[in-house]
């Protein structure tokens, strides 16, 4: 019978990676957003040591970029001499954001840390008590984003009592993948060619499990980095039985946490109401998750609230009363972003049917506006969009959607006039 041992999976460390659009609310949120990378990572640092796991794999993307800069060396070089002292080998690939290539000899890891090479599939024994049970198998993106499918080209060793595969890549044609940002290709198919136990994934930014035979886990980032990347952020303690059997426990590592949150607006009569509301709602996540908050709030419904709702300036006053109710807090919920998604009270089918201006306008965006092909296709029709370049990419099916429910309702809310109340 194998020996039982546990193993930390994390990854898509980007360590020292920027929140620019959410500095300068406070200096509480600048310090507490400039050390949450390396905040994270040291909670899975500590956590190994505390429970003396037998190995600490990190599936790629150390640093946010291709120029890593020396703090994030130095904290990370840290961290593994940290290791070294407890005795845990490290083994790690390189992912997109911290290729091969880019890596500089500017600090010297200590013997405990492997990195695979980048040429051709790498194999380091898996030791449990000085006694070798298997092998850690890895290849390190060399070049960015990778084209290459990295999965057929793991085999695990016949002799391996367990298997462990280490890849930073994108498998099948994850939702959460970047659509531009593709690297290593592959299918659950592929994998398991590969005989391994327990494939250590990274590049996917959510925690997820594609597979429980063999096992195939992405771990997801220790700390969201914007906040398309709300909720729970941490890594994996792996549990292997003497059988192979593998148990996982996620462990919420996030120094910050992005939530978003959703008010309707129906029935709400005064502006002071909807404040007060939303500082309930504040506290509500301040007492759930005990950490601090970056908050986006997206106001829907109907009523009277619509036309302050609709206001930028009337948004921002808003954003900074509730911005300043966080200021001196430690554990705050900073409010960042107010979104308008409310709609004036009419009923856009009955007014579709009408014989007036609104109608006619209705009727006329329908015929013109069908779907989102539609709008970016009148959008790249325009001489103007040539200056666009590499921008074209921003304009996404969501933010057309947006832009085509927003002209339906401007349009129609000022083609009524402010007192139309039909």
């Amino acid at each position: 019978m194998m020996q039982p041992f546990r193993f930390i999976h994390c990854g898509d460390l980007h360590l020292g990676a920027p929140f620019q659009y959410v500095m300068g609310m406070s200096r509480t949120v600048d310090r507490t957003v400039a050390e949450s990378t390396y905040v994270a990572f040291q909670r899975i640092v500590d956590m190994a040591v505390r429970e003396r796991v037998q190995a600490f794999i990190i599936s790629g993307d150390v640093y946010n970029s291709e120029d890593h800069n020396l703090e994030a060396q130095v904290r990370f070089v840290r961290a593994m001499y940290q290791l070294q002292e407890a005795r845990i080998p490290v083994y790690m690939v390189q992912g997109n954001h911290d290729p091969a290539e880019s890596w500089r000899a500017q600090l010297d890891m200590p013997s405990n840390v492997h990195v695979f090479t980048h040429a051709q599939v790498q194999r380091f024994p898996l030791m449990v008590n000085n006694i070798e049970i298997g092998g850690v198998y890895g290849i390190s993106c060399g070049h960015g984003n990778e084209h290459t499918n990295f999965a057929v080209q793991y085999k695990a060793f016949e002799r391996d009592e367990f298997s462990i595969a280490v890849m930073h890549g994108t498998v099948g044609s994850s939702q959460d993948a970047d659509v531009h940002n593709v690297t290593g290709p592959c299918n659950v198919s592929d994998m398991i060619q590969g005989a391994m136990d327990y494939w250590a994934l990274g590049h996917i930014h959510k925690s997820q499990v594609l597979g429980n035979d063999p096992m195939i886990v992405y771990a997801g980032n220790p700390q969201g980095l914007h906040r398309k990347e709300c909720g729970s952020k941490g890594c994996y303690m792996v549990k292997v039985s003497h059988n192979g059997h593998c148990e996982l426990e996620f462990v919420e590592t996030s120094a910050i946490r992005f939530e978003e949150i959703k008010l309707d607006i129906t029935g709400i009569q005064k502006e002071s109401e909807l404040l007060e509301v939303l500082s309930i709602k504040k506290n509500i996540l301040r007492k759930q998750y005990k950490k601090p908050i970056l908050l986006s709030v997206q106001l829907i419904g109907t009523g009277s609230m619509h036309a302050l709702a609709m206001d930028e300036g009337v948004r921002n006053l808003w954003l900074k009363s509730l911005q300043d109710e966080e200021k001196s807090k430690s554990v705050f919920v900073m409010p960042y972003k107010i979104i308008d998604k409310t709609r004036p009270s009419v009923n856009l089918g009955e007014r579709r049917l009408l014989s007036d201006m609104v109608g006619d306008y209705l009727r006329a965006y329908d015929s013109a506006i069908t779907d989102v092909s539609t709008v970016r296709q009148i959008l790249l029709d325009r001489p103007e969009a040539k200056r666009l370049g590499t921008y074209a990419d921003l304009l996404t099916d969501e933010l057309l959607l947006r832009v085509m429910e927003r002209s339906e309702m401007e349009g129609v809310t000022m083609l009524m006039g402010a007192h139309d109340e039909h």
